[in-house]
């Protein structure tokens, strides 16, 4: 199980380096987006890495951290790419403010349905809503580009398994040393690899027409 995790921390890191390099050729509110997928690939990728060392005991202070941002990233990394997905397809502007609000309202959701023992249902919630929008950005270009939807079609896969496993959570494995860990490399690269195909789009080119119309502001 730790080479388990060591693989997929190691293609997380790999796919975040691969998005870090197309970030400079984007347009400067694409470039935002693309920051915002880093964080969510670079949470689950720590907490994976966290798991891998987890055999040589370390103590409970690293025990404590790998399962804060265990859950951290089972909130927010999948509504993030959903969100940045979005964001790309549509050419909408980067907001940076707005965004910061976004994570403080899925933390502050998180511990709310935490109190309340909602938790479970509310990850599948939010990582479903993240999932809904990432397949309606893949839509929007499907005549153009159909790589995305590829990659996306990856992502549903290895997204919705751990339904059929009873009591599973969301992106189930990046908390405790499981099996399940196995279908988070087609969730989050899938995801990760859609975000990046999708900012290929001629509107978050940073060397698109002065002429184009400027962005939606949102």
């Amino acid at each position: 199980m730790s080479l388990l995790y060591g693989l997929l921390s190691a293609a997380l890191l790999g796919l975040s380096l691969w998005l870090w390099q197309r970030r400079n050729r984007l347009h400067e509110n694409a470039r935002g987006a693309v920051t915002a997928s880093l964080l969510a690939l670079l949470l689950p990728a720590a907490s994976s890495l966290l798991l891998t060392l987890d055999s040589l005991a370390l103590g409970e202070t690293v025990t404590h951290i790998q399962r804060i941002l265990g859950l951290a990233a089972q909130s927010i990394s999948l509504p993030l790419l959903g969100l940045t997905a979005f964001y790309l397809a549509f050419g909408l502007r980067w907001q940076p403010a707005n965004w910061g609000r976004i994570l403080l309202g899925l933390m502050a959701a998180f511990e709310l349905t935490r109190r309340m023992d909602m938790q479970h249902g509310y990850q599948w919630s939010i990582s479903l809503i993240g999932l809904t929008l990432l397949i309606l950005a893949c839509m929007l270009i499907l005549r153009r580009d159909l790589r995305p939807v590829l990659a996306g079609i990856i992502a549903t896969i290895g997204i919705l398994a751990p339904l059929f496993s009873p009591g599973a959570a969301a992106l189930a494995g990046l908390l405790d040393s499981s099996a399940l860990a196995l279908w988070l490399f087609p969730a989050l690269l899938g995801a990760g690899l859609t975000v990046g195909l999708l900012s290929e789009q001629a509107h978050n080119s940073a060397n698109r027409s002065a002429k184009e119309p400027t962005a939606e502001r949102i």
